[in-house]
C-alpha cells in the first residue's frame, strides 16, 4: 500500500496546530501561578513561546525560525522528561515525550515537505 503523500503538508500544519493547545493545556497551570522563583514556570514560558514561534515559522520561507523552536522544545521536553523520571513511565514523562518528537520532527525537518 502507498503512503498519502499529498496529505503530507496537511499533517504538517496539524502538527503545529496541535502542540499550541497541547503546551497550553501541560502548563498552563505552572505559568499561571506566576513564580518567578521556580525553573519550571521558565521552563513553560519557554515552551508556549517557542510554540507559538513554531507555528509562525510555518508562514515564512526560511526554516531558521521552525528549526530553533523546535530545538528547543525538544531539549526542554528531554529536560522535564528527565527531571521527572523516578525509574517508571508514569504519565508525565509520557506526555512530554509528545511535545518532544514533534519539536524534533522540526528541527531536523524544517519547513520542508
Amino acid at each position: 500500500m502507498k503512503s498519502f503523500k499529498t496529505g503530507l503538508p496537511v499533517a504538517i500544519w496539524f502538527l503545529r496546530l496541535v502542540i499550541i493547545p497541547y503546551i497550553f493545556h501541560l502548563y498552563f497551570n505552572v505559568v499561571s501561578t506566576l513564580n518567578f522563583h521556580n525553573i519550571s514556570f521558565y521552563t513553560g514560558i519557554g515552551m508556549f513561546v517557542f510554540g507559538v514561534l513554531l507555528f509562525a515559522g510555518g508562514v515564512f520561507s526560511k526554516p531558521g525560525l521552525t528549526i530553533v523552536s523546535g530545538l528547543i522544545i525538544f531539549l526542554i521536553s528531554l529536560y522535564k522528561a528527565f527531571i521527572s523520571f523516578n525509574g517508571i513511565f508514569d504519565m508525565f514523562f509520557v506526555e512530554q515525550l509528545i511535545p518532544a518528537a514533534i519539536g524534533f520532527f522540526f528541527f531536523s525537518n524544517g519547513n520542508d515537505k
